[in-house]
């Protein structure tokens, strides 16, 4: 490839200009005018259905960009549907391979095409010049059809100092939507006094094992301010309620902080907030003491009606027994004597009942 006969130029000049920065962000580029643009081969129609969309990928191929000086180049993939773009994926080569079911996700939950439906779809890629991507050549635009299907909910799982590190045990925590490779779970963390006081580790994991595919700190290209190592690479946060995120499209983890999850309701005159707790070993939040049937109620966090959720009417597809959460919605009926159940590893939150 042309990248390849620069890399003995660029050796000579890092020796003979020792005493002067190297970095190859300081290289100045040819003039625009004699960048060559990548150039993005035709795609032919793609059906995803339940038969390949775990099993297949697609590639994308375009000819190298260059831009005059032995810079590193990266290619990035997007889509577009009528105005609508999405990032897809990005390679150091001309050439990026997605998995179905992740095109699949783009397209539908990024682009806004319904499941099971065809759509024609444009694709492009750009070329970024440098780490720091100085300089940018845009490929010609191509059109596709695309096949989508209804993909079922994804799963990773989150095992930590809060579940005592049994990775068999690691909790669940689902997509966002099917195929969106976006992950979102409610936690308790708590302190680690022993090994790192007022923080609590925690790793990703794709599976309920020690395999190897584990997530920690140097997992992620870009964390929350929030996060921090240990020694042997765990994520830390501090200890306390956490809304983590994780999107494994840009390998990138985020958190958000609450200080209480609570119920009010009719049971107490909607004066004075019942505090859940968070059950580790079954990954839930749950009220101390069961509720009458009949009596109304509503979630809230921060011990404040700024974020709340009520009653929705949609049952759960992953918690059948159980019905989807709305923020701001109306009061929730306590069906019959029964410990209030909060699942907040899924998206929409969804409620339940322990019947008593």
């Amino acid at each position: 490839m042309k990248y390849m006969k620069y890399l003995a130029t660029l050796a000579m000049a890092a020796f003979t200009f020792a005493s002067c920065e190297t970095d190859v962000e300081q290289v100045k580029l040819a003039p625009e005018s004699e960048f060559v643009t990548p150039v993005l081969s035709e795609q032919g129609d793609i059906v995803v259905n339940a038969d390949n969309v775990e099993k297949e990928a697609v590639t994308f191929t375009c000819s190298e960009a260059d831009f005059g000086q032995p810079v590193a180049i990266s290619y990035k993939l997007y889509f577009e549907k009528d105005g609508t773009e999405v990032f897809v994926a990005e390679s150091n080569y001309p050439a990026i391979t997605i998995k179905k079911s992740d095109l699949n996700g783009k397209i539908v939950n990024g682009l806004g095409v319904a499941a099971n439906e065809s759509a024609v779809i444009n694709a492009y890629i750009i070329a970024f010049a440098g780490a720091s991507e100085m300089s940018t050549q845009k490929s010609n635009v191509i059109s596709f059809s695309v096949q989508t299907f209804k993909a079922a909910m994804r799963k990773y799982h989150l095992c930590g100092v809060f579940n005592g590190w049994d990775a068999g045990n690691a909790v669940e925590i689902w997509e966002n939507k099917g195929g969106s490779n976006i992950y979102e779970a409610l936690v308790n963390l708590p302190e680690d006094a022993t090994n790192t006081p007022g923080m609590s580790g925690f790793k990703v994991l794709p599976n309920r094992a020690w395999d190897g595919g584990e997530l920690g700190y140097g997992g992620f290209s870009t964390l929350g301010a929030q996060f921090e190592s240990s020694s042997d690479g765990n994520l830390l946060l501090p200890a306390g309620i956490w809304l983590i995120t994780i999107d494994l499209n840009n390998m990138a983890i985020d958190a958000k902080q609450y200080t209480q999850v609570d119920i009010m309701g009719s049971f107490n005159g909607w004066s004075d907030p019942m505090v859940m707790t968070y059950d580790a070993a079954a990954n839930v939040w749950k009220t101390p003491s069961a509720i009458d049937a009949g009596q109304e109620f509503k979630f809230r966090l921060n011990n404040s009606w700024d974020v709340n959720y009520g009653g929705g009417t949609d049952a759960s597809e992953l918690y059948p027994e159980g019905f989807e959460l709305i923020q701001g919605a109306g009061n929730i009926l306590c069906p019959s004597n029964a410990v209030i159940c909060l699942h907040a590893n899924c998206t929409p939150w969804v409620v339940t009942y322990e019947v008593q």
